[in-house]
């Protein structure tokens, strides 16, 4: 028998970009922002070759407890019970997630039947881009960016952000090529202490007409309590957004 938390196998297709999330916290947040609408969802049943529809309906982080609509065709819904592990898969925002549930008691059973279930204690969620990523206007108060003395100490207004890079603009080119080392660059984020960096040029685009200059940037740290505090910032930031204190 499967545990709980254990997953049926993810859809096919590339999972480079796959988190394994485990944080009550961030499961809740991603699973109520797919109740309104409600999530259609595939469903599987453990020795079941067929897969089914559901919806989810409801999430109550405070019980620990999901619900779920009856599995169509009804014969899907025939084989439910009290106990039944599902395997579900939906797309968020059309982003892939995947968790399993086991099935606590059948809600409604002569009409509009559904199902209260445990919430998932794993759950995959296939991101677009490697790396979580916040725009300037989510970071908002915290979105400077100071380049090293070697680049005249300029500032520039940082676009977005995430823990592999950040893409910043700036009032004009202070030399930079792509493969460009900018050594000894500082920025801000909400709830850590400045953060020093290295930043790799990778794209660059200049405005003619303004002189501006866009640059995607790759992270270079020495000190990994960089790292680490930019990861935390992040994590804060994100969870942030899940719960909707941030614009998504």
């Amino acid at each position: 028998m499967l545990a709980t938390g254990a997953l049926a196998r993810a859809p096919a297709g590339n999972t480079n970009n796959t988190e394994t999330v485990t944080d009550p916290a961030r499961i809740a947040g991603l699973l109520q922002a797919s109740v309104f609408p409600p999530l259609l969802v595939n469903v599987v049943l453990p020795g079941v070759r067929a897969s089914y529809t559901s919806a989810l309906l409801k999430v109550d982080s405070c019980s620990g407890r999901i619900l779920l609509d009856a599995l169509s065709p009804e014969e899907g819904h025939a084989r439910v019970e009290p106990g039944t592990l599902l395997h579900v898969h939906g797309k968020l925002r059309g982003v892939q997630l995947d968790f399993a549930t086991r099935v606590l008691r059948i809600e409604g059973e002569t009409r509009l039947p559904a199902y209260l279930a445990r919430m998932p204690r794993v759950l995959r969620y296939h991101q677009r881009r490697r790396h979580f990523r916040l725009s300037g206007s989510q970071v908002r108060h915290d979105s400077v960016i100071e380049l090293g003395s070697a680049q005249g100490g300029l500032q520039g207004q940082l676009l977005d952000l995430s823990a592999g890079g950040l893409k910043a603009v700036f009032p004009r080119d202070p030399g930079l090529y792509r493969g460009y080392l900018m050594t000894g660059c500082r920025f801000f984020l909400s709830g850590e202490k400045h953060i020093d960096c290295h930043l790799e040029c990778v794209r660059l685009r200049s405005n003619p007409r303004t002189g501006q200059l866009e640059a995607s940037t790759r992270f270079v740290f020495e000190d990994p309590r960089d790292r680490h505090r930019l990861e935390r910032g992040l994590q804060s930031l994100q969870r942030r957004q899940l719960r909707g204190q941030l614009p998504g």
